[in-house]
């Protein structure tokens, strides 16, 4: 089994009610003649009208189709509910839909309507059209993410301390918040720098 079919079909099994009801409506939402069954019809009228162009194709819907059945049965429109939902972004170089690593463009990263990504063979291969070259992988961004919320923990904690008892008490420091981010963008840059002069022997 492919691994979005798998992750989607562990998030449903673990789902609580409200989500599962989620996606049973998201099934019924295309399943317009009720047989329980998404023939390609329903699927392509579906992702048309609801501007999922680059998934609108009969090669998306074969990936989906895992079962071969040339209907796709609920599971598998749980991995397109999961793909949508989780907004998993396409490669900016081949358009392939990117499903396990990928590059990020880290000096567009902030802007996630101008993100640029790139699937490993698009960046080794300079298959793509873009002015900037400094990318990370998914993993290093999170990794990096998960650095800086733990120093704005820390600093909201130290900011509480230092006001406690007072009538103005900072329960939150709200400009530490708003350059969370920003902090976030220094620490990826520095990382692309520091692997982009490293020698690989």
């Amino acid at each position: 089994m492919d691994e979005l079919h798998k992750i989607a079909r562990a998030y449903y099994t673990t789902a609580d009610k409200e989500s599962k009801s989620q996606g049973r409506r998201f099934f019924n939402s295309i399943d317009h003649d009720g047989n329980r069954g998404i023939t390609i019809q329903e699927y392509l009228a579906y992702m048309k009208r609801n501007g999922h162009t680059k998934m609108a194709n009969r090669p998306f819907f074969d990936y989906l189709n895992e079962s071969r059945t040339g209907e796709l049965e609920f599971m598998e429109v749980m991995t397109l509910f999961y793909i949508i939902k989780s907004g998993r972004k396409f490669c900016d170089g081949c358009d392939v839909l990117l499903k396990g690593t990928f590059f990020s463009c880290t000096d567009c990263f902030a802007d996630d309507d101008e993100s640029f990504n790139l699937c490993s063979e698009c960046l080794t291969e300079s298959k793509y059209v873009h002015p900037h070259r400094q990318f990370l992988d998914n993993y290093i961004i999170l990794e990096n993410m998960k650095k800086v919320i733990a120093a704005e923990k820390e600093e909201q904690m130290n900011n509480q301390v230092q006001n406690a008892g007072a009538s103005n008490a900072i329960v939150l420091n709200n400009q530490s918040r708003l350059t969370v981010f920003a902090t976030l963008l220094q620490s990826v840059v520095a990382a692309a720098t520091t692997l982009s002069n490293c020698t690989i022997m």
